[in-house]
């Protein structure tokens, strides 16, 4: 990759010390047959990666924990509701955040909420940002860092990378190969973009008979779309149900439960609560599932999530 030099010159981003205004305007500018321009800004790994498309939009995307599962300790519910905010929106192929700005927007105005993006949805730090640009073969699906690299998931073509990379338009991780988690928070680093797409799903079709099941062997949750106004309704298995859960379900679980705002069995044979979409994100949904999935079933994993739709 060519470093781009984060002198204190014209075209550094507020409160920045690297130029990503002028990177942005480096890779629309100069054009090299066969080839794409990428900007990438960076802290560690997390990263916002932008290039131009053929019509001239500006695509950017920000880091997700499908290849960084680390990250799932840094995209808390908050951050991505923050992110969403910014206009950036789960892209399930490599789960990613992402937004296309129109041809006509102003690099600066781009470098500005990229900035914005990294200090405030992933909490990094300005005096250790690093940007790089690089141009690589223009390909349906150029290669990405692989997952334990450096910026798992951005597009690079560097050669100490060509080994692991991913060459393919989408990745998931190995699904035959369980991956036992110790925590919550983990398990949301494992399943969450997949149970958020899932999610999103619903919140798009709401006025559809669509529906989802996140099945963890042990128990599972259940969801729907509801209208007027749009929510997502979602139960969670009770032992009215399926009678074993009666060795599961101890009082503190369904205490958990309760915390959650999942109401006792009554309307339905399963609790019950409603998400409204105008107030939880798909992503925080989805992570409120899994813990709950962990907290209550005590699932980790052990078997691969069994996901079940119409």
């Amino acid at each position: 990759m060519a470093l781009v030099s984060a002198g204190s010159g014209r075209g550094q981003s507020p409160s920045s010390g690297v130029p990503i205004d002028d990177a942005l305007q480096n890779i629309t500018t100069l054009v090299r047959p066969g080839r794409v321009g990428y900007a990438t800004i960076w802290d560690g790994n997390a990263f916002v990666q932008c290039r131009r498309l053929p019509g001239r939009e500006m695509r950017c995307e920000a880091a997700g924990a499908v290849l960084q599962p680390s990250l799932s300790r840094v995209l808390t519910p908050e951050r991505l509701g923050r992110l969403a905010a910014l206009g950036f929106v789960l892209d399930p192929s490599f789960g990613h955040h992402v937004r296309v700005f129109p041809a006509e927007v102003p690099t600066a105005t781009i470098a500005a909420l990229v900035l914005q993006v990294l200090t405030e949805a992933y909490d990094a730090k300005t005096s250790r940002l690093e940007l790089s640009t690089a141009w690589v073969a223009d390909l349906p699906c150029p290669p990405r860092a692989g997952p334990t690299q450096n910026l798992a998931g951005s597009v690079t073509d560097a050669p100490s990378m060509r080994a692991t990379a991913i060459r393919t338009c989408s990745y998931k991780a190995d699904p035959e190969t369980p991956q036992v988690v110790p925590s919550a928070e983990a398990l949301v680093g494992l399943y969450g973009p997949t149970v958020a797409a899932e999610i999103q799903r619903l919140r798009l079709n709401s006025t559809r008979r669509v529906y989802v099941v996140f099945a963890a062997g042990i128990g599972y949750v259940q969801c729907g779309p509801e209208t007027a106004p749009v929510a997502i309704y979602c139960e969670a298995q009770s032992a009215e149900s399926w009678p074993a859960l009666a060795a599961v379900l101890t009082p503190e679980r369904i205490a958990r439960l309760h915390r959650a705002g999942f109401a006792d069995p009554g309307r339905a044979p399963n609790y019950s609560r409603s998400y409204p979409v105008e107030t939880f994100t798909d992503a925080a949904i989805a992570r409120e599932i899994l813990t709950l999935l962990f907290d209550v079933y005590g699932y980790t994993g052990a078997t691969k999530l069994k996901i079940e739709t119409e």
